[in-house]
């Protein structure tokens, strides 16, 4: 992709998810990214999952494309060290608790007083203030924390459930690029009005970061304070189905009205749209749950998901096949886009990654 960070050199002292993978993301837009890590074991990452001569999968994935050093910045020379790296830097990421990073010598101000443009990008779990700012923090705590875990609500059981994978390191990360950028975009305008620029200290953390990410859909139903005039719909989830269908599994959506006759064609129950019950949208609207009902059964009776499929993109319903993570590099869309592609790793080899998401 276009090398629009180029020049842009950033000192990554974070680990795990939620710093690596913001850098990472900023390193493919070309900054040159210098991870440092203490002796010893290093960042934890290289040791989460599956692994090849000694190194995961989530500490490649989330490090490809930087400059790895070991610095002790426990010690005086490695504190100086470091120190110098940070200097001749643009920006700082890091993601240790609350404070830590005073206690080391590398606070805010201590490290804006050396190097007054540089910019600091700081994430924690749940920020420098109030009663749960030190605590130690994984994912799933942040989830159930921050009302994501009730919104995935079980089906059968109507109990809250996690996410499956590390939903919230990652919208961080997504966040804090989006927060590194705007501060790199700042100080650049400051060079341009007055020829000098001041760098900022920019804070997120990943409770916030949470909320906001559930927000649009799942807190729809808790947005409006004054309850007069408030017409309450079920959760968005009751949008969308996940169902058995032929030799596989099937999500599709029915949201729209056009969507909804789409779907009653595609899978022989139009005979319906003659029902003065179903006859027109403020029908079919009333009487929503009675036909996804049917729309659903009529799904899980199919035997050939392919056809099926077919038969719903040509009525325009949202609807794919859930596929094996296991043979997504495979799937005509990724091997049309290469969204997926195979690259050398001079530690473990041929290794599979995600294309940048977008190209200039």
């Amino acid at each position: 992709m276009g090398q629009l960070l180029e020049g842009v050199v950033i000192v990554d002292l974070s680990t795990v998810v939620s710093g690596p993978f913001a850098a990472q993301m900023l390193s493919d837009q070309g900054a040159r990214v210098i991870k440092v890590e203490a002796p010893g074991l290093g960042d934890i990452a290289r040791f989460i999952g599956t692994m090849r001569n000694g190194i995961s999968a989530m500490y490649t994935t989330c490090n490809i494309g930087k400059e790895v050093v070991t610095i002790d910045a426990k010690s005086e020379a490695g504190l100086a060290e470091l120190l110098a790296l940070i200097d001749g830097a643009d920006m700082v990421v890091q993601n240790f608790r609350p404070g830590t990073m005073d206690r080391m010598g590398l606070g805010w101000e201590a490290l804006h007083e050396r190097n007054p443009e540089l910019i600091c990008l700081s994430i924690s779990g749940f920020g420098p203030e109030g009663p749960m700012s030190g605590f130690r923090v994984y994912d799933p705590i942040i989830q159930a924390a921050s009302g994501i875990c009730d919104t995935q609500v079980d089906s059968l059981t109507g109990g809250p459930q996690l996410f499956q994978g590390i939903i919230v390191d990652k919208v961080t990360s997504l966040y804090a690029v989006q927060a590194a950028l705007g501060a790199l975009l700042d100080r650049a305008q400051q060079r341009l009005t007055s020829g000098t620029s001041v760098g900022k200290h920019v804070d997120l953390n990943m409770f916030d970061c949470g909320v906001h990410f559930n927000w649009p859909d799942g807190m729809y139903n808790h947005t409006f304070v004054e309850e007069d005039g408030v017409v309450a719909r079920p959760d968005y989830s009751g949008l969308y189905f996940l169902s058995t269908a032929g030799d596989g599994h099937l999500a599709y959506s029915v949201v729209t009205d056009s969507e909804m006759v789409g779907a009653l064609t595609a899978l022989g129950l139009e005979y319906l749209l003659a029902d003065p019950t179903y006859a027109d949208e403020q029908a079919r609207r009333k009487g929503r749950a009675e036909l996804l009902e049917m729309v659903d059964e009529a799904v899980r009776a199919h035997d050939d998901l392919d056809g099926l499929l077919s038969t719903l993109w040509a009525h325009d319903v949202p609807a794919s096949r859930v596929e094996s993570r296991a043979t997504l590099h495979d799937h005509p869309q990724v091997l049309a886009t290469q969204s997926i592609r195979e690259v050398d790793h001079p530690e473990v080899g041929r290794i599979r990654q995600p294309a940048p998401v977008f190209e200039i």
